[in-house]
């Protein structure tokens, strides 16, 4: 079965971590598939490395860019089947250290920037089209120094909801919630110290530390959006995607995608 063979796909986040081996996954897989996000350079080495696909710069900060950036995605695929969205940040600081911009930043990239892709891209959506979105297992128990980004996520799951319960026929809306995957970016601007500071919380909430690799994982979302594609009639809602526990527990680090 190779159903997204042909596929139209958008994602977003496609510059790095998850999101580039996802948009790399699905062009092997005979996808038609935009790498999108802000660095352009970085986009064109993911494509170049995947083979085929498509470069669009969209800074889901701007609400603007993203209906220039979808309009871009629309008219170098010719309509749209699917968009994957895995774009992710936050400071790692406790809220007593946090401003006005730091909540409008997360909320912005992990929340308004997801809904607005989708709102720009419904009126090229195809009827089977299959729509996903990337959260966090850390959603219920936010992480010391990360609940910004726990509380985004749990926000995005119930839009994620929400688009399933005002848009009905076969259109499917999956949220994927993530456990610790790598490589990535999203630590990058993390500090030894703030990391320092946050392990022993993390240890006393009783985190899991079982780390999966985002290649792995990427194919496993191709598989699903394969059956998804393959069964119009078939929904995923909601993916918990998460390793399992390793013998010997893992030590964080500032190379772990935060689930």
């Amino acid at each position: 079965m190779n159903a997204v063979q042909g596929r139209k796909i958008l994602v977003v986040g496609a510059s790095s971590g998850l999101g580039r081996a996802t948009a790399i996954a699905l062009q092997g897989h005979g996808a038609d598939v935009v790498f999108a996000a802000r660095r352009r350079e970085v986009l064109e080495e993911a494509v170049g490395e995947a083979g085929g696909g498509h470069v669009v710069t969209i800074d889901v900060l701007n609400p603007a860019n993203i209906e220039q950036g979808v309009a871009e995605a629309v008219g170098a695929l010719g309509g749209l089947d699917g968009i994957v969205y895995t774009s992710g940040m936050s400071p790692m600081a406790p809220m007593a250290e946090l401003d006005q911009d730091d909540w409008q930043a997360v909320f912005g990239v992990n929340l308004f920037g997801p809904n607005l892709v989708i709102r720009a891209a419904l009126p090229h959506l195809s009827e089977d089209a299959v729509v996903a979105a990337v959260s966090s297992d850390s959603t219920d128990m936010p992480r010391h120094s990360l609940v910004p980004y726990a509380a985004s996520k749990r926000a995005l799951e119930a839009t994620m909801e929400g688009w399933r319960t005002e848009l009905l026929g076969n259109r499917r809306f999956v949220t994927v919630i993530l456990g610790p995957t790598m490589p990535t970016e999203f630590a990058n601007s993390f500090t030894p110290e703030a990391f320092e500071a946050a392990i022993p919380h993390w240890q006393r909430q009783g985190f899991r530390t079982g780390i999966m690799n985002a290649h792995e994982v990427a194919n496993g979302l191709v598989a699903c959006m394969d059956a998804l594609f393959a069964a119009p009639t078939f929904g995923i809602e909601s993916l918990l995607l998460r390793s399992p526990e390793p013998e010997v527990a893992n030590e964080f680090s500032s190379d772990v995608e935060q689930g």
